[in-house]
């Protein structure tokens, strides 16, 4: 089995198309001519909406040994390892799912359509899409994106602005939306207790992955600038608790460093070496120095790297630890949303997909853990690491449920690229 350190230190590359055999270009195929970093970016966006609609109709269902293309890895042998083969299988495999069997129903903070197909998104993509309106809007009145921008994009958050919505989805937009919409009322000045509430009281002050649904995408307006990267997302997240803005941000400078134009000749490996390495080292506000308590963001990445090494290559192992040592409080939890998919990637040796099939399999937070997941890999890797099926899968759903697209995403956040 590979080591982990020795694989991010060396420059052995890990292409894509190494363990994906017979698959093909998505349909947002790069210009020909296009920058390699412009390519990471669109992944990136990409790869959070995929993870969305492959964890999507998989969250929180007991029933997970129906799906019949994952592992499960709970039901292994107890010594059961991974081998090369056996993570080009899970790759190969991986699938995404309708919501007909395991979820029919809608949710607030799952589809917002009955039987969903697959490719449907949920609030984890909802989430990117109120940025990124925030963002056409102050590009459109020509100044900086604010945090009022992005509270007002939660009031006003509707699905698609281009039809009107039936009173089944204005109903789920309504309850999906409402804790947030209460802070972001208060954010605003309002003091009405029946609209607004304090920032401190939304989820009962959780330590969540809020912030962890919504700002990636930043990342793509900062290529190589984690810091800058790291002080935006901090300074736009009013829907998280202080330490989760710290991990939110640190994420969106982590995927900032991955799509630096400078890495564009550099290997896969030395971008995921880069995109951890800025998790760890961006921070302006000094976390790490606070006296006895230290940065919670480098323990738990500690941790996914000690649970992956004691795990030794045992998927049925790493899932045991991750709900006992793992400490989650809720299963939404933001170091668990974290610690779920770097715990995996490490056991994979940094496998993207293979490690994307394990979080499916792992349950839980499915589409929370997925997106997170997506959007590192297709930092690293580009969008080019996504089956073409897919990517038409999940673009089709942006553009019809919700009039969006990535292409105009990519053109609102950094129109130099």
């Amino acid at each position: 089995m590979v080591d982990r350190r020795r694989f991010l230190a060396n420059a052995i590359c890990v292409s894509a198309g190494s363990y994906l055999p017979g698959w093909t270009m998505p349909s947002l195929r790069a210009a020909e001519g296009e920058l390699p970093s412009r390519k990471r970016c669109r992944g990136l966006l990409i790869g959070g909406l995929l993870g969305d609609a492959l964890g999507g109709p998989l969250e929180f269902s007991d029933q997970l040994e129906q799906v019949p293309w994952l592992c499960g890895a709970r039901r292994w042998d107890d010594d059961e390892q991974l081998d090369a083969q056996r993570r080009s299988e899970l790759s190969a495999s991986l699938r995404l799912s309708g919501y007909e069997e395991l979820r029919p129903e809608t949710a607030p903070y799952g589809p917002w359509t009955a039987s969903a197909p697959a490719g449907t998104l949920t609030d984890d993509s909802r989430h990117k899409m109120v940025l990124l309106r925030a963002i056409k809007k102050a590009n459109q009145a020509g100044r900086a994106v604010t945090a009022e921008d992005v509270a007002r994009q939660f009031i006003q958050f509707e699905p698609n602005e281009t039809r009107e919505s039936d009173r089944e989805e204005r109903t789920l937009n309504e309850e999906g939306f409402r804790e947030y919409r209460f802070a972001a009322h208060w954010l605003l000045g309002e003091r009405d207790l029946q609209r607004a509430r304090p920032l401190e009281r939304l989820w009962a002050g959780v330590n969540n992955c809020s912030g962890q649904m919504l700002l990636p995408p930043l990342a793509v307006r900062y290529p190589g600038q984690a810091e800058a990267a790291y002080r935006a997302a901090f300074e736009l997240n009013f829907i998280d608790s202080p330490m989760a803005r710290d991990m939110a941000a640190a994420l969106v400078a982590g995927l900032a460093a991955a799509v630096a134009p400078k890495l564009d000749d550099q290997s896969a490996q030395q971008r995921w070496h880069a995109l951890l390495r800025a998790m760890r080292g961006t921070d302006p506000f000094g976390y790490a120095q606070v006296p006895f308590a230290g940065r919670q963001l480098d323990r738990w990445m500690n941790k996914a790297e000690e649970l992956a090494d004691r795990a030794a290559g045992r998927p049925k192992e790493l899932f045991r630890l991750l709900e006992t040592e793992g400490r989650p409080l809720y299963w939404w939890d933001a170091h668990f949303t974290l610690l779920v998919p770097l715990s995996l990637l490490h056991l994979c040796d940094f496998d993207a997909l293979a490690a994307m099939h394990l979080t499916l399999d792992f349950g839980h937070d499915t589409d929370s853990y997925a997106q997170v997941l997506g959007c590192m890999a297709g930092a690293v890797h580009g969008s080019e690491l996504f089956p073409e099926e897919m990517v038409t899968a999940v673009t089709g759903t942006l553009a019809s449920e919700y009039g969006e697209d990535v292409e105009s995403w990519l053109s609102e956040l950094n129109s130099s690229l």
